[in-house]
Order: structure tokens, then C-alpha cells, then sequence
């Protein structure tokens, strides 16, 4: 399969302590299948860059890139994977507590799953604000989980590894 991977950053390796703290499955290497997705991404993440970079004073302008990588998801059966089918209350958990703690909360070398959009970020400051510390009950998750569109959310790759970066071949890096 094609991995897609959008960002302002242009490098040669794969380097998971690189990547942003408090993300979906926490901080490493994340890719999608759908090209589109991550264009979007590497083209918000500009915006982000150079607005804070504005507000510093500075006036930047970023380069935006999408690499391309092979994968082949039959290779990885000596990796630990973590696979999550569908927008649930087990990927919302794991998500949650990914998104507001710094260390690690895992030790899966590849999490394939849904991607959390804008949306389910509003969604859990806004229940985790209301519910007083019981966000991770069933019935705040329930709540989530009903004001998200987790059809619509598209699959992610989180590389939390070396070793599992090693199963990316890269092919080529576009800019846009």
C-alpha cells in the first residue's frame, strides 16, 4: 500500500522523537492512505507555523511537503500493532489519554485506526471540561462518540518505533 505523510519539515530518516506530543497515539510518525488527508494536514500545520511565527515577529514562509512511502502491512507480524476498526470507546480512551499525557501510554510499535479531526479535539475539551474528571466514563464517551462523524474519519498509521519505521520504504516527496 501508498502512506502518505504531510508536513513543513523536510528531512532524509524517519526520526519519531521528532514528532508533535499529545496527538492521537502519541508522539511518533504518522501517515495516512489518503493523499488528499495529508496534503490538508501539511498545508493547516503551515498556517499554524506561520501565524505563531508572525506573532513572534517573524514573517516566514513555509515550504510544504507530502513524502511517499510503500508499506506492506503483511511484513509487520513480528511488530506490536494495535488496530482499531472503527471509532469506538476503546480508540476514544486510548485516544483521550494519548492527547493529555506527555509519556508514552503504550508500547505499540505500529496503532492503525481513525484519526481524530478538529472536531473530535473541540468535542473532548468541551466533555472534559463538563464532565469534572469522569471523562472517561461511559456515558461522557457515549456523549463524544455521539457528536463526532467517526465514519468520516480516515485511518491513520502511527509509527511509535524505530523498528517499525523500518518497514516504510520511501519513493518520492512532493512539494506543494
Amino acid at each position: 500500500m501508498i502512506l502518505y505523510h504531510g508536513t513543513t519539515h523536510d528531512f532524509t530518516e524517519i526520526d519519531i522523537t521528532r514528532g508533535k506530543p499529545f496527538k492521537d497515539f502519541g508522539q511518533g510518525f504518522y501517515a495516512t492512505a489518503v493523499y488528499e488527508h495529508a496534503r490538508n494536514l501539511a498545508l493547516r500545520n503551515r498556517r499554524i507555523e506561520e501565524s505563531r511565527s508572525v506573532a513572534m515577529g517573524d514573517k516566514p514562509r513555509l515550504t510544504t511537503y507530502v513524502y511517499i512511502y510503500e508499506f506492506d502491512l503483511r511484513s509487520v507480524d513480528k511488530l506490536n500493532v494495535k488496530r482499531f476498526d472503527s471509532a469506538d470507546r476503546e480508540w476514544l480512551k486510548f485516544s483521550i489519554l494519548n492527547r493529555t499525557n506527555r509519556e508514552r501510554q503504550h508500547g505499540y510499535d505500529l496503532v492503525i485506526g481513525p484519526t481524530a479531526n478538529d472536531d473530535t479535539r473541540t468535542s473532548i475539551r468541551t466533555v472534559t471540561s463538563a464532565a469534572n474528571g469522569a471523562i472517561l466514563s461511559d456515558t461522557a464517551l457515549d456523549l463524544l462518540l455521539a457528536m463526532l462523524e467517526p465514519d468520516n474519519l480516515p485511518t491513520q498509521y502511527f509509527f511509535g518505533s524505530n523498528i517499525a519505521t523500518r518497514f516504510l520504504v520511501f519513493r518520492e516527496r512532493s512539494v506543494l
